[in-house]
């Protein structure tokens, strides 16, 4: 049966019933909204947050809400202006907003509506809180420390209003830091819940003490509230490392110790609190760690220290001394016993994360030229297939030497109707390499008579473009004063879901395959896309455009 708003209401008040995961009597309401310049007068949601709290409820007709900011946020470089809103509503409020929700499609829980996106409830989720690994959740959730919260979702599944802060990440961290002083709600660390309803419901009748024995026992105890009585709860705890279950157990208790014999005294399970009689979670845990031992190094102060001792030339001519102070590895002193875990340090340090096989054929990590030879054709065959693969949403080629021809050999060859396709060149050329110098005068002479680069750029495509069916290409030049100066070569694939993926070439198109060089799929290829986009938009006049298609 789908999650809809009737699951969503029943659900809340299930949670809400005193003693199941706590005692509400009102939710804390949290705005994050804007205002469109071309409709001053209507607030948009961009992140709501209603965490449900003991506080009793405002008497009466809702509260105006508190503006946190003093006055409206701008956000250069869009048409946006934000605010921050703060009030209390009864938990009668927000089930009768849910469900006024439902039938008119009105978000109104305080005295104002909201214009909210295309809003669709999503089934409950668990946010356990940070252990050793922190959680973007908890950038966002109200003082999420404990055993954990429960967490309703209306989520906007178009993110009309939001999408240009996903589009330019630039502007979600400027809006993040311009709200930080007002709310503690890291928006840029949980980007896709922009323009979503949260309610969140902290688990306060029972927290959890958990420990390690040093045979590598994993102790788990529920400790109840001392106004909850206390009832049977199951615990089940994994051990989950490299993919694989290293351990498990499940025990029925009350407010006794469960022992599991996981034989890891490091720590490394997680632990999840069952009610079976309410079908709830009433705890989880991240995986977690223990201090078993404490390696420390110790110095001697005033201890002469060995120094690596030369000249840097500097662009004078002159040389600068440099001295650069030399670290010795030392035997440390070890309080404590470390763990004994003889795969670990083998294991964290495999050498190949994957077979070769699939990272060859996910094209990942390819080399040409090398003892092999020259291999063009099959460089150029593998542009093509990650065209394919990854080019449904556009491809965009980085790339000083880029030129007509080596646009036509590749973004040209994407399959995909309607592709956001996209180049960027310095107008750099190879030099010549037959050896021979001409004098300036040549070269004045040359310079007369030989046309733009544009110019010869735009001819090219003039004679071979086709017919250019279903194609959408931008060719632009970075020249003069205009931006910077950039020399990596890269293959972007944007995302409408998700981050981008890039490949770094590792050479200009025009020398593909030709000699040694390595295609590499980057770690993170939104930092990549970013990185072009800042260029492209200061290139967005008329005289830094090549070509695009008709």
């Amino acid at each position: 049966m789908p999650w809809g708003i009737t699951e969503h209401v029943n659900h809340l008040q299930k949670l809400l019933v005193p003693g199941v995961i706590g005692n509400y009597n009102s939710f804390e309401v949290t705005e994050i909204f804007g205002f469109h310049r071309d409709t001053p007068r209507q607030p948009s949601n961009f992140m709501s947050l209603l965490v449900a709290e003991p506080c009793p409820p405002p008497d009466g007709s809702p509260l105006k809400p508190d503006l946190l900011t003093n006055k409206p946020i701008e956000l250069r470089g869009s048409p946006w202006k934000f605010g921050v809103a703060r009030y209390r509503v009864s938990t009668k409020q927000v089930l009768q907003a849910l469900q006024n929700f439902s039938i008119a499609g009105e978000w109104k829980p305080g005295i104002s509506a909201l214009k909210v996106g295309a809003l669709t409830p999503i089934p409950p989720q668990f946010v356990p809180a940070d252990t050793a690994f922190p959680h973007p959740w908890n950038g966002v959730l109200k003082n999420n420390f404990w055993e954990g919260s429960h967490v309703l979702e209306l989520f906007d599944s178009l993110k009309t209003d939001v999408r240009f802060l996903l589009d330019e990440p630039k502007l979600l961290k400027q809006l993040a830091a311009d709200l930080r002083p007002f709310v503690k709600m890291g928006i840029d660390g949980l980007s896709d819940r922009l323009g979503n309803v949260l309610i969140q419901l902290p688990v306060t009748v029972v927290t959890t003490k958990v420990s390690s024995s040093q045979n590598g026992d994993f102790l788990v105890q529920p400790i109840w509230h001392s106004t909850t009585p206390s009832r049977k709860l199951r615990v089940s705890c994994e051990k989950y490392e490299d993919t694989t279950v290293e351990g498990y157990g499940s025990e029925d208790v009350a407010g006794s110790l469960a022992n599991f014999p996981l034989h890891s005294p490091g720590g490394g399970a997680r632990y999840v609190l069952w009610d079976d009689h309410n079908q709830l979670v009433l705890g989880a845990s991240a995986q977690t760690s223990f201090i078993t031992s404490i390696s420390m190094n110790i110095h001697a102060i005033g201890e002469s220290v060995k120094t690596r001792d030369f000249h840097s030339p500097l662009p004078n001519g002159t040389l600068e001394p440099v001295a650069v102070p030399l670290i010795e590895e030392r035997k440390p002193n070890v309080i404590g016993k470390p763990t004994a875990n003889p795969q670990k340090p083998w294991r964290d340090n495999r050498v190949f994360r994957d077979s070769l096989k699939n990272i060859w054929e996910r094209r990942e990590f390819v080399q040409y030229g090398g003892k092999a030879g020259p291999d063009t054709k099959r460089a150029f065959d593998d542009i093509h297939w990650l065209l394919q693969q990854h080019g449904q949403r556009g491809a965009w080629l980085w790339d000083p030497f880029l030129n007509a021809k080596d646009v036509l050999a590749t973004l040209f060859y994407c399959p995909h109707t309607g592709a956001d396709l996209r180049a960027l060149t310095a107008g750099e050329e190879p030099k010549a390499t037959n050896g021979k110098e001409s004098n300036s005068a040549e070269q004045q002479s040359a310079a007369q008579i030989k046309p733009s680069f544009k110019d010869r750029q735009q001819e090219i495509f003039r004679n071979v473009k086709g017919n250019c069916q279903d194609l959408h290409l931008e060719f632009r030049i970075r020249e003069g004063s205009a931006g910077w100066s950039f020399h990596d070569r890269f293959l972007i694939f944007p995302s409408d879901m998700g981050p981008a993926a890039a490949w770094s070439l590792g050479t200009s198109v025009n020398s593909l395959g030709q000699k040694h060089h390595i295609l590499q799929k980057v770690a993170d290829g939104e930092l990549i896309r970013q990185a072009f986009l800042d260029l492209w938009n200061e290139l967005s006049g008329s005289d830094y455009l090549v070509w695009k298609t008709p």
